[in-house]
């Protein structure tokens, strides 16, 4: 890998909230929510370090928290990251694409799933 680590950076300007209210798949509440948000404007940044295995969580430039992360490739080449924080199922869907970039936040909980979808953003080449 070299002397650089592999960074993944993802920097948010809008999201919207998409729910189903029953523990279901990322695919079904984008195609069938039952509750849909007004997009709400933000500007977080995610820094995935990929060799350490961190998550940093950044607001408004300000540092806020970082946690460990498991990642792995799903059969569609999408990146996941799943955050590891005890008792919580989240992370996020990041296709890096250029020419078809995606990213989904993701909660699954017990009678809930919640989806942010990216729908302002841009992944940032560290260096």
């Amino acid at each position: 890998m070299g002397a650089f680590s592999q960074k993944v950076i993802l920097q948010i300007n809008e999201r919207q909230e998409l729910v189903s209210y029953r523990k279901t798949s990322l695919d079904s509440v984008l195609a069938n929510p039952d509750a849909t948000f007004p997009p709400d404007t933000v500007n977080t940044c995610f820094v995935f370090n990929l060799n350490d295995k961190t998550s940093n969580y950044y607001v408004e430039g300000k540092f806020l928290s970082v946690l460990p992360i498991e990642t792995f490739f799903n059969e569609t080449g999408e990146l996941v990251v799943k955050i590891l924080q005890e008792g919580l199922d989240y992370g996020l869907l990041l296709n890096t694409d250029d020419q078809h970039p995606t990213a989904y936040w993701f909660w699954f909980e017990e009678d809930k799933t919640t989806v942010k979808k990216m729908t302002r953003f841009q992944f940032i080449k560290p260096g």
